[in-house]
């Protein structure tokens, strides 16, 4: 039975407040992840998008001097519900670290207050900004990747989809609803624009297949996350059914002409063995291979969702730090000379 609006908001504001003390346990082992280095911001609807940016150290000397270092826009996790743009912290380090490219953590407008397409929207939105203040902000739009957790995850392979349509509905000059309108706004600057990557950690892709389904063809289903948890966050992001069906939220049910025109050559994704995410991202993979993408799946064995999130201060971070370095090498092949 579904949960009213009034009562899934209360919910959010508990498990936030949960989350961000989990976040500063998170936080604490050496080398502590760094503080953004500034913050943006832009309207969206009737509240705002804040980015929050993380620069390599030799970033005030590129920019005075005209050079634009490459861009990865990161979307935290947290169900569309929960989470803000400052968990990713550590992965923004290591990226600062190994690969030299500006990090901006995208603070979209959470459900239940804003469901689908806030987020997927948002995004859009995001892309736009950084084209058209790529100069100021000292960014080469031209080399633009994209990353996220979880829900992040999903956004990371949704907004190129959802920005792809819009220049389709641009191009046939159909601007006749909000959405659309959007295109408008893109337009100008999509030409600039360059995605050419992706790097989605243990994404949700289908909105339509039953979580109960999903739990029970989990390996370890016990090691999946509760119902309560998939319950909150399903019913406040998608509480329509219909638009569970939309590719902008389950990217499995775009065409693959979408998927082909709308999504980088070179994808990567990072999958739980103990997640009920597992088998959909799999299926995926293997339909962008047909598609003759460069796709990379890697498996992290014994692991539960979000496994590189966890609160315990105590705990060994070697295994995440070498996913982390491995993904940003890939990065740093694909970006090229910072």
């Amino acid at each position: 039975m579904a949960s009213s609006r009034w009562w899934l908001y209360v919910q959010a504001i508990f498990w936030r407040f949960l989350m961000r003390l989990g976040m500063i346990f998170h936080h604490i082992p050496h080398p502590r992840p760094p503080s953004p280095t500034f913050s943006r911001s832009f309207p969206s609807g009737s509240s705002k998008v804040v980015l929050r940016f993380y620069c390599p150290p030799n970033y005030s000397r590129n920019r005075k001097e005209g050079r634009r270092l490459p861009v990865l826009v990161n979307f935290h996790g947290g169900g569309f519900t929960l989470g803000a743009p400052t968990d990713d912290a550590r992965w923004a380090q290591a990226v600062l670290t190994e690969v030299g490219a500006v990090v901006v953590s995208v603070g979209y407008r959470r459900a239940p207050e804003h469901p689908f397409p806030a987020a997927v929207d948002d995004g859009v939105q995001t892309l736009h900004y950084l084209a058209e203040h790529a100069g100021e902000l000292g960014l080469d739009v031209s080399r633009v990747a994209l990353s996220g957790f979880s829900a992040g995850g999903n956004l990371a392979v949704t907004v190129p989809l959802r920005l792809r349509d819009l220049l389709v509905q641009a191009s046939h000059e159909r601007w006749l609803s909000r959405a659309e309108s959007t295109s408008q706004l893109i337009a100008g600057t999509a030409s600039d624009l360059h995605i050419v990557a992706i790097f989605s950690w243990y994404p949700i892709l289908d909105f339509d297949e039953p979580r109960d389904h999903r739990r029970a063809m989990s390996i370890m289903p016990d090691k999946t996350l509760p119902e309560f948890f998939t319950n909150l966050f399903d019913q406040s992001y998608l509480p329509d059914l219909e638009e569970r069906l939309s590719p902008h939220a389950s990217p499995v049910h775009a065409t693959d002409e979408a998927l082909r025109e709308g999504l980088p050559h070179d994808i990567f994704f990072y999958f739980c063995e103990w997640d009920m995410l597992l088998n959909e991202g799999q299926r995926f993979v293997r339909r962008l291979l047909e598609l003759n993408k460069h796709v990379r799946g890697m498996m992290i064995e014994k692991a539960c969702h979000a496994w590189d999130k966890s609160p315990n201060p105590f705990r060994d971070t070697t295994e995440v730090n070498n996913h982390y370095k491995d993904a940003c090498a890939a990065m740093k092949a694909i970006f090229g000379d910072p």
